[in-house]
């Protein structure tokens, strides 16, 4: 009863930090945003008024209507157009996935989601951090017409960021690192797997792996995984690892049954 207490406790509270790690995600990506906007807006702004000042220059001395033409035309439109109404568009998705936030905790069951859709944000929300912004290849290889769930959406972000979370810790220092996301259609059910190529598990560290508080990583309390574990088993869903030098591999089985209002 002890354990189950503290177990409960600890899956409420990285409930409540999973929150607040999204929402910093959010925000993030929204500054990468407002930055690029700041920095089309003072280039566009500099580039206009050079190009308005020589086309005044070419007015006084030798006016046409040609010159008159270009120079509205350039008063009224912005080089950098496509790309700000692209970043708008990124931003409304964002934010999008924002409303979801409150149905969070209405285990029974909320809004439809996909599998792919929380790939695509945790994937999004740890660039955050700079060394998997700019360290790390990603690539994400999603399947397409995977079924929609509606039950366990904050377990199913818990347990990417903690997959994703590992895989970056085991790249950290490799040359070339890279981290693989695939999801699969498995039989009625779907597949994802995490790959990075880190330097892969020790045998001894293979078989506690999912254990609590076992971690071979300074400063780290070695609940990651035992969470993810634990959480996947509370989705009706299971977490396996393949592991050999130079490759890890995790995959999860998401079973759509459990998962569907």
């Amino acid at each position: 009863m002890q354990a189950e207490k503290w177990e409960d406790a600890y899956l409420a509270q990285s409930q409540d930090a999973a929150l607040g790690r999204m929402f910093r995600g959010i925000i993030h990506n929204l500054g990468g945003i407002i930055q690029v906007f700041s920095l089309h807006t003072d280039l566009s702004g500099m580039m206009l008024d050079k190009a308005m000042a020589l086309l005044e220059q070419m007015r006084q001395s030798s006016p046409s209507l040609e010159v008159d033409t270009l120079r509205d035309l350039l008063s009224r439109r912005a080089n950098s157009l496509v790309q700000m109404q692209e970043k708008v568009r990124q931003s409304q998705q964002i934010l999008q996935r924002s409303l979801i936030l409150p149905d969070f905790r209405q285990l029974p069951g909320g809004v439809a989601y996909t599998v792919n859709s929380v790939i695509e944000t945790e994937v999004e929300f740890l660039a955050a951090d700079s060394i998997f912004k700019h360290k790390v290849r990603k690539e994400m290889i999603l399947a397409e017409a995977l079924p929609s769930l509606t039950r366990f959406q904050l377990e199913l972000h818990q347990i990417m960021h903690v997959l994703l979370a590992n895989a970056l810790e085991a790249v950290q220092g490799v040359e070339g690192a890279e981290v693989v996301v695939e999801s699969v259609r498995q039989g009625e059910g779907i597949g994802v797997l995490v790959r990075d190529n880190g330097p892969g598990l020790t045998p001894e560290a293979e078989a506690h792996l999912f254990e609590p508080f076992y971690s071979t990583r300074e400063g780290h309390l070695g609940l990651g995984l035992y969470l993810a574990k634990k959480l996947s088993s509370r989705c009706g869903g299971e977490i396996t690892c393949e592991s050999s030098p130079g490759r890890t591999s995790f995959h999860l089985y998401v079973p759509p049954e459990s998962m569907q209002a």
